[in-house]
């Protein structure tokens, strides 16, 4: 989906007839994507899959990679180019959402007394030994690419971030659909792709710079003291203000009132605007501040009840189906350019596996602990498809390497699940047990 305007349906009026076939073309559009995704969620269930893959796999259903390829033409009038900014700003919100809920749900503090460390040393093999795979492999896949061929430095830095890249909210979904957030494991992953990411997003900023030949070393220092600053702050500073606050609504009211709700969100929104200006983008100050509140459990517990659902059931869908409504797998012709994408697929997850494995093992992680968090690191999913995204806008990623990319990015996705549920055996939460034997129609989405 482009976002331009369509000559059918142009707003002139917020009370005119044109803003009302707007507003039908929308409600059309999520009302199949929502009845796409609770088709597809039900099926990948059967296949041992949670919620969030079923949810990616129905934004490719609905876009060109399946819709577009047999009914091309239904596609196109049923995803109108014009509601495509609004499905941006949902898609957006969504996640800005996602990320605060993923910073409350998990217990640093507790899992992690001794272990900053070992997140440290994590995230740093976890990131460099990927990066520096896919730095020194992308000369031999630039040779694959069809002409006209990118710039090979731009190509080469961009190639090392997507294989260095973990998706923080994929793999919170995961480990909370799993019931398994509350373990040292997933804490210690979390921590440490939560820096991945925030290291991510700025290498991401420093090498577009670098491909437009504006990169200035005072810039990105001024990128990284702003951030630090911030994060200061909101530890500091706006944490235990906050908590004082919620706390003192909560023993007022015994439950999170529907103003408060609004000031919540209004922090969150603020907390994003900052960061994005900063040059790490709005979701990265969505997880700080749940990440500052997070041992708050009453205020937890009352946003899980009161706002997740809905965060749940209707954001993130149109965020997986938006990215893909974008993704076209149908680019590829050829055994030869797909053995390109199954070589892009193993140094991806081999170089991750690896990295992530020998940073837990040297601060004292068991075998299986370690495989579990090489596993964890390799949930890529959507988050890189935002960077790989930024890469083919500027020209880096040519179209065949972009669905080389994405193909990589669900593979991966897909693969840690099983692995991880068969890796961490044993250590799921009671609820999320007894969810599990309820069946289906228990399940949280």
């Amino acid at each position: 989906m482009i976002p331009v305007q369509s000559p059918a349906i142009v707003v002139e009026s917020a009370v005119g007839a044109r803003a009302e076939d707007l507003v039908v073309h929308l409600l059309i559009q999520v009302i199949v994507i929502l009845l796409a995704t609770r088709v597809v969620v039900r099926f990948v269930r059967k296949l041992g899959q949670t919620d969030v893959s079923g949810e990616i796999l129905a934004g490719l259903v609905l876009g060109p990679s399946w819709l577009g390829a047999v009914a091309p033409a239904v596609m196109q009038r049923l995803f109108t180019p014009a509601t495509s900014p609004v499905f941006v700003g949902l898609a957006q919100v969504g996640l800005v959402l996602l990320m605060f809920q993923i910073g409350l749900e998990f217990r640093f503090k507790t899992s992690l007394r001794a272990s900053k460390i070992a997140v440290a040393v994590v995230s740093l093999a976890g990131m460099l030994v990927p990066f520096a795979l896919g730095w020194l492999s992308a000369p031999w896949f630039y040779r694959h690419l069809a002409d006209p061929r990118p710039q090979l430095l731009g190509f080469r830095l961009f190639f090392g971030i997507a294989l260095s890249i973990t998706a923080i909210p994929i793999l919170g979904r995961i480990f909370m659909e799993l019931g398994l957030s509350h373990t040292r494991t997933a804490a210690l992953t979390i921590g440490a792709a939560a820096i991945d990411d925030v290291v991510g997003w700025l290498l991401l900023g420093v090498v577009t710079l670098i491909v437009r030949q504006q990169f200035s070393t005072g810039l990105l220092l001024a990128r990284i003291g702003a951030l630090a600053v911030y994060i200061a702050f909101v530890l500091m500073v706006a944490r235990p203000l906050l908590k004082r606050a919620i706390g003192a609504h909560l023993e007022r009211h015994r439950e999170l009132q529907p103003a408060a709700v609004a000031w919540i969100l209004l922090i969150l929104f603020v907390s994003g605007t900052l960061t994005s200006i900063i040059g790490v983008f709005a979701i990265i100050g969505g997880f700080v501040v749940g990440a500052a509140l997070h041992d708050d459990r009453r205020l937890v517990e009352q946003w899980k009840t009161r706002v997740s659902p809905l965060v749940n059931a209707f954001f993130l869908p149109i965020f997986f189906a938006y990215t893909g409504l974008r993704t076209d797998l149908g680019s590829l012709a050829g055994a030869g350019q797909w053995g390109v994408c199954m070589a892009v697929i193993g140094v991806a997850f081999v170089s991750k596996l690896a990295g992530a494995y020998a940073g837990a093992r040297l601060v004292g992680e068991s075998n299986r602990s370690a495989l579990a968090i090489g596993v964890c690191m390799n949930t890529r999913a959507l988050m890189e498809l935002v960077a790989i995204n930024i890469g083919y806008d500027l020209g880096v990623i040519p179209r065949n390497m972009f669905a080389m990319l994405v193909i990589m990015a669900i593979t991966s996705t897909f693969m840690a699940t099983p692995l991880i549920r068969w890796l961490l055996r044993g250590q799921e939460s009671s609820s999320a047990v007894v969810a599990e034997h309820q069946g289906p129609a228990h399940h949280a989405a």
